[in-house]
Parts: C-alpha cells; sequence; structure tokens
C-alpha cells in the first residue's frame, strides 16, 4: 500500500501569476499528497490584469490520459476539476471519470465571479457543467458560480444560502461549500457549507487586500484536509485559515495584487503547525 494519497488534479497552468496549478501543485505537495496534473490549458499568464494572456489548449489530453492510465490500471484517491474553459473539456472530465477508479470527486467549476460570467463563458456551458454534479463528492462554487449553477434564465443572481444549498442539491450535489457570500456587514464574508443533514455559515471579517488565485489555494488546503479527515467544517475551516494567512504575509510587501500571495514566503506554515 502507497504510504501517501494520489491526487489527479484537472487545470490549467499559468507561467506568469500565481495561480490554478502553480498554487495547488506545492501546498498539496506540502501537505503530504501526491499531485498528478492533467493540463486543460497552458497560459502565459492568468487572466487578471495582465491583458489578453496566450492561451494553448490541449483538447485531446484528458481523454488520452484516460486510455493510458486505464491501461496500466493507474488509480486515483481523489480528482480535483478546476478550470475546463470548453464544453468539449466537460465531456472529457465525464469521460475521465468514466474509464477511471477515483476515489473521492472534488468539482471547483470556475467560470464567474462578482455577479456575472467570465468574459469566455456563456449560460451553455454553465448548463453542461451540472453533469459533473453528480459525479462530485462535494463542489466548491464561490457565491456567483452557486447562484448560476441553480438559476433559471432570466432569474435574478442574488441567492440566499438556503436557496443556494437546496437548489444544489436538487441537482445531485452531496456535500457544498459555497465561498465569498456576502455578509450581513460589507466587511464581513461569508462560506456556507452543508449537504443534506448539515446547514451551517461561518463569517469572517474580509481581508483588507485581494489578490489572485486564492480560491486555487482554498481549492487546494480544503481537498488535502478532507482527504485526510473527510470532515467538511475542519477542512473548510483549515482552508480559510491559511488563504487569510498568506494575505496578511503578502500585504506586508510592495507586491503587485495581480501576481497572486508570495506563496514561497507562505508554505512554512504547515510545518509549524
Amino acid at each position: 500500500m502507497k504510504p501517501i494519497k494520489k491526487i489527479a488534479v484537472i487545470h490549467d497552468v499559468c507561467s506568469v501569476g500565481k495561480a490554478a496549478l502553480t498554487n495547488i501543485i506545492p501546498i498539496l505537495s506540502v501537505m503530504g499528497i501526491e499531485v498528478c496534473p492533467i493540463l486543460t490549458y497552458l497560459l502565459s499568464t492568468h487572466t487578471g490584469g495582465y491583458g489578453k494572456p496566450v492561451m494553448c489548449p490541449f483538447p485531446d489530453f484528458m481523454r488520452d490520459c484516460a486510455d493510458h492510465y486505464k491501461r496500466e490500471d493507474i488509480s486515483f484517491d481523489a480528482v480535483l476539476i478546476g478550470y475546463l474553459g470548453t464544453e468539449e473539456a466537460i465531456e472529457s472530465a465525464v469521460y475521465f471519470m468514466d474509464q477511471l477508479r477515483v476515489g473521492k470527486v472534488i468539482l471547483d467549476p470556475i467560470f464567474g465571479d462578482n455577479g456575472r460570467l467570465y468574459s469566455n463563458f456563456k449560460e451553455d456551458y454553465v448548463k453542461k457543467l451540472k453533469r459533473l454534479i453528480s459525479f462530485s463528492d462535494v463542489i466548491l462554487p464561490n457565491y456567483t458560480e452557486g447562484c448560476y449553477l441553480i438559476r433559471e434564465r432570466g432569474e435574478k443572481i442574488e441567492k440566499e444560502w438556503e436557496e443556494l444549498r437546496e437548489g444544489l442539491l436538487k441537482l445531485g450535489a452531496k456535500n457544498i461549500v459555497v465561498t465569498s457570500i456576502p455578509g450581513k456587514q460589507r466587511e464581513n464574508i461569508q462560506i456556507g457549507y452543508g449537504n443534506e443533514k448539515i446547514s451551517k455559515r461561518k463569517e469572517w471579517k474580509r481581508e483588507e487586500k485581494s489578490f489572485h488565485g486564492t480560491g486555487d489555494i482554498f481549492a487546494a488546503v480544503f481537498c488535502g484536509t478532507y482527504l485526510q479527515t473527510e470532515d467538511l467544517e475542519k477542512s473548510v475551516e483549515e482552508a480559510h485559515k491559511f488563504v487569510s494567512y498568506c494575505i496578511k504575509i503578502s500585504s506586508q510587501y510592495d507586491y503587485e495584487e495581480r501576481e497572486g500571495v508570495l506563496l514561497e514566503k507562505c508554505l512554512s506554515y504547515f510545518f509549524d503547525e
């Protein structure tokens, strides 16, 4: 039996600006989990603040990996599904999970924020992405993504937490974590989490600065903790705690927010605990 767990991470790589796999790989590695990256896109930078990046898609890579791993009887303790980008990639992700033996499946939908879809996505993409919910043990949408997933065309975007939870459960979600829920006060932010039996919200003071890539950091720590504990509440708390720590450390330096947090200065956190 292998002494560490192995996770396939279906995501993109950004050459400049820490986001996606450049955040996820080091975090899961220091948490003692082997990361097997399955690339969906290679980007010159992430998509926030650097102008239009060079984007190189890998449309067949996920399917070809699945076929290879099936021939070699390779399995994974978990799969984290992140940025897919196209409807064809959604189908490839379904194929990947159909072909292989996988443990936990964690879905981070990544298609919108701040009340709107990212510019390269349309509602047809969101509709097709719903197929992945039934495969997933945990889904990690932010507030905007959660609202879009349960929304009918023409409906308002804003939803209450209980409405979000119930709507996502109806789509087949087993465990739900919704980040960036607006707090009762503007300076606060909430994370809602639950399943058919549990419905909870935690509220924290919003950090003064905002860095790109913190959603990927949250997903990585959540995955690492959940794989080791299967405790939804603990996984949420540990993920939020580390994101806050990264923002606090990075805010001490004259450092462009578009570059993401100073992750290299923060990874010792896991050894100091």
